[in-house]
């Protein structure tokens, strides 16, 4: 009996001055300096800061999307028009390839982030179809927060369903205007294409590859009008517009484009230099621009 209580006696002196420490619960260990120290203003001016307003390319090969940030200049050169800044183009990348990888970091700094990371730069693709993947890929929420866009016109997808006239107006008319367009000197800050304009308008080779190129043409702008409620600054590039029906205030070629409204900024860039400088041309831009810069509807305020 002595025996078993001096043991209990010695037990006891040894572990009564131990305090027992709780387990860290699962929510303390989530919790972030960062998002529990900084007010969430400057946490958006973080995200600035980190999403700097770069231009993105993007590149696709077989569903999978790719991209290239160069920075974006701060503004043109003197004797550089508006226009040619956004073309400049710099051998080199951002040193920052897995810049995006702050989205994946939590839910809430998805949610913050994302916003600043779709909006901040300007977004660039060589095919309508790289855009119409890359949309499919972020999803609309995503896509509503894009800003700015630079993309290609291709007219050949244009004429795939369009009237007679329209198309014997680009084929007859294709070969006089890349011509009129050699020997002219290269405008600075703008890449010259390597092949004439009548190559890029070549002649589809079957009814099926017309008709999914022209769905392509079509969910493009589709996508713009309907999806892209957030689209302020838009540039589309075409390496030539001949004369004849396609630069008509009633082509069909830029029917679906007419869809847009609320846009703050429109620019149509025209590789072919006379092209670009004929008056028919002049007065289609001011009119799409006029147009596509028209406020939505739901932007009107009604009394």
């Amino acid at each position: 009996m002595f025996k078993l209580n001096f043991r209990f006696r010695n037990f006891w002196s040894k572990t009564a001055g131990r305090t027992p420490t709780a387990a860290p619960s699962p929510q303390a260990k989530q919790e972030s300096p960062f998002l529990t120290r900084l007010p969430p203003e400057i946490r958006v001016l973080i995200y600035k800061l980190v999403f700097a307003r770069d231009t993105i390319h993007l590149l696709h090969n077989k569903g999978r999307i790719s991209h290239l940030r160069i920075p974006l200049r701060s503004g043109p050169a003197p004797h550089e028009r508006e226009s040619d800044y956004y073309y400049i183009y710099a051998p080199f990348s951002v040193e920052r390839p897995h810049i995006s990888s702050l989205l994946l970091t939590c839910r809430q700094i998805h949610k913050e982030a994302a916003p600043v990371f779709y909006s901040a730069p300007v977004f660039r693709v060589s095919l309508q179809e790289t855009w119409n993947v890359f949309a499919k890929l972020i999803g609309p929420e995503n896509l509503a927060h894009v800003r700015s866009l630079r993309a290609p016109v291709h007219l050949q997808q244009a004429q795939n369903s369009s009237s007679p006239a329209l198309a014997s107006g680009i084929n007859s008319n294709s070969s006089s205007s890349s011509s009129s367009s050699r020997g002219r000197g290269r405008r600075r800050g703008v890449a010259q294409p390597n092949a004439p304009a009548a190559s890029v308008l070549r002649p589809p080779t079957g009814s099926s590859c017309r008709n999914e190129e022209r769905k392509v043409y079509d969910e493009f702008y589709d996508i713009l009008a309907t999806q892209m409620h957030g689209l302020r600054d838009l540039m589309l590039v075409l390496m030539s517009l001949p004369h004849g029906q396609v630069r008509s205030l009633q082509a069909e070629w830029h029917g679906p484009l007419r869809r847009l409204r609320g846009l703050s900024k429109f620019s149509l860039e025209i590789r072919n230099d006379a092209d670009a400088e004929a008056e028919d041309t002049a007065a289609l831009v001011m009119f799409l621009r006029e147009t596509v810069c028209t406020r939505r509807d739901e932007d009107v305020v009604r009394f």
